[in-house]
């Protein structure tokens, strides 16, 4: 993201060395606290916990449920162009008309959720639970190891 003080051609300079050493960047227009990526993952984890808090699932489940599901389709497209996808033909239009009560109703039960001592310590024993033993670091290698392969598995389709 560039502003007034920022002179011409350095966000396209920034972009173009990025992409030379891998990375995948993003046009920010506006300013807000957070990067879009990390307003998104909070977004997503405080439905998670809420999810949690109100016994709908354990933490694993949860969390199971973000991998298995979404997370797996994330990884190739963001929301919105797989809801436009998965309308088929009519496409987001179709799927705007036909989930928006749906979306509605799930938004207006996501509750008004604060992190506070007790809901951590629910959040900790769950995940302690969910580790089953492993260390952080081993569950750290297995997170990188996973996430190199999705990497290398989707770089070539990612290339135009």
């Amino acid at each position: 993201m560039g502003n007034e003080q920022t002179a011409d051609g350095v966000v396209e300079a920034t972009e173009r060395f990025y992409a030379a050493v891998g990375k995948v960047t993003i046009r920010v227009n506006r300013e807000v606290p957070g990067h879009v990526a990390n307003r998104l993952q909070a977004a997503v984890w405080r439905e998670a916990i809420h999810l949690v808090k109100t016994g709908v699932a354990s933490v694993e489940d949860v969390d199971k449920a973000m991998w298995a599901g979404p997370g797996l389709r994330w990884a190739a497209m963001g929301p919105t162009m797989l809801f436009h996808l998965g309308a088929g033909e009519g496409g987001l239009a179709a799927f705007c008309e036909r989930y928006t009560d749906s979306f509605n109703r799930w938004w207006d039960d996501l509750g008004v959720l604060h992190l506070d001592p007790a809901l951590a310590e629910t959040l900790v024993s769950g995940v302690k639970q969910a580790a089953n033993g492993q260390s952080p670091a081993d569950l750290s290698a297995q997170r990188d190891a996973l996430i190199a392969s999705i990497q290398k598995a989707m770089a070539p389709l990612r290339a135009n």
